[in-house]
């Protein structure tokens, strides 16, 4: 094969590729802005900030005031607990990615951060169940029921997001 026959070919490969790039790139951008358009036009149907979530929560319900008292310590230790699960967690995720990035990382102290991590993480799903249920106790049947179904249907909404964006 000649040079000037090699070289275009390696031209052809390129633009090819560039045009395959720019076309990915084109896909993604349309689907994240839709994800967006979309994202916004939810918030807006159920209420823009997690106070008014909950206030629509709580009419759904149709809580007493007891009740409502009930959600919002639930609320206030699953945000507390979050919040304190990100600060404990966010070095043992830095120390994790530093190791990692080392030439020769120590898979020990790695197993070990994550083990850590996951203790965290299992801790703060403990005690949110036991303020979940705290609340639950303060509902009837009927409405445990109905909250139940409204957070498996949310539960549901999310997963179909996350396959969505993955690519499914």
């Amino acid at each position: 094969m000649t040079i000037a026959a090699e070289s275009v070919r390696r031209i052809g490969w390129r633009g090819r590729l560039v045009w395959v790039a720019l076309s990915l790139s084109l896909t993604l951008n349309v689907f994240f802005i839709g994800g967006l358009i979309w994202s916004k036009i939810e918030a807006s149907r159920v209420g823009t900030t997690p106070a008014e979530r909950l206030a629509h929560l709580g009419q759904q319900l149709n809580l007493s005031a007891d009740q409502t008292l009930a959600l919002e310590q639930f609320v206030r230790v699953v945000r507390l607990r979050g919040l304190l699960l990100r600060e404990s967690n966010e070095p043992l995720s830095q120390r994790i990615w530093t190791e990692i990035a080392k030439p020769a990382p120590d898979d020990a102290l790695i197993s070990n951060l994550v083990e850590q991590a996951n203790e965290n993480r299992h801790s703060f799903q403990k005690e949110a169940a036991g303020a979940l249920m705290t609340f639950m106790k303060s509902l009837t049947p009927e409405q445990r029921a109905q909250f139940a179904g409204i957070a498996r249907n949310r539960q549901d909404e999310i997963a179909k997001r996350l396959w969505f964006m993955i690519g499914h």
